[in-house]
């Protein structure tokens, strides 16, 4: 949860205190996140977010709307973030082969440093998907996917990448790590046992390379 830090204004006798500023959206993400945490993303309602940060019913429905729009916000908010750091990433690699190690590595150490942001990632993308968002949910998808498929078109026409539709490269470069990153995910929930990514970091690199190199 948020800190709260006092205003620095001196308090003149007979005024009422200034209030304590406060990020009351992020407070109630926050909440929200620790909720799924513990039970999944059902476990994510009114009254366990307003449990945890102590914001009113007003002002939840006041920054969200309803029990949708926050697991909707805290789903793009983390979608964004990683595909931020991802994107990093990739712009600071040199040569083809670094850049297609750096979309494995970049999203596979984010999920590592992040499981329970990336666990929310899996566990609400169902449920924003049938909610008033999916229009967003599939731009936010296409945009990503544009991006790489950009990404490699200039590799693939100078032969650097096999000649293969640049929309399947995608699936090839990240369905391997997105798999092994789920199935750890769910095996910190009680389900499993798998070694974390980070022991197959290098293996999940040279299999994505070895799956577009010309």
């Amino acid at each position: 949860m948020a800190s709260r830090t006092r205003s620095s204004l001196p308090h003149h006798p007979g005024t009422a205190p200034a209030p304590e500023p406060t990020d009351r959206r992020q407070d109630i993400l926050d909440a929200a996140l620790a909720c799924a945490a513990d039970g999944g993303v059902d476990a994510v309602s009114i009254d366990g977010v307003r449990a945890r940060c102590g914001a009113s019913v007003g002002s939840i429905y006041h920054h969200f709307g309803n029990r949708d729009g926050i697991v909707a916000a805290l789903f793009f908010g983390i979608f964004d973030d990683q595909s931020r750091s991802v994107q990093a990433q990739l712009d600071a690699a040199r040569g083809v082969e670094a850049g297609v190690r750096a979309l494995v590595t970049g999203y596979l150490d984010w999920v590592v440093a992040q499981p329970e942001r990336a666990r929310f990632l899996f566990q609400a993308r169902g449920t924003v998907a049938a909610g008033p968002r999916t229009p967003d949910l599939a731009d936010a998808a296409r945009r990503r996917n544009a991006a790489l498929v950009a990404w490699f078109e200039p590799h693939r026409q100078s032969g650097a990448v096999r000649n293969l539709p640049c929309e399947l490269m995608p699936s090839l470069v990240m369905g391997p790590v997105q798999s092994y990153c789920r199935a750890w995910l769910s095996g910190l929930e009680g389900t499993s046992a798998l070694p974390s990514p980070t022991t197959y970091r290098e293996e999940l690199a040279d299999a994505a390379w070895r799956a577009v190199k010309a």
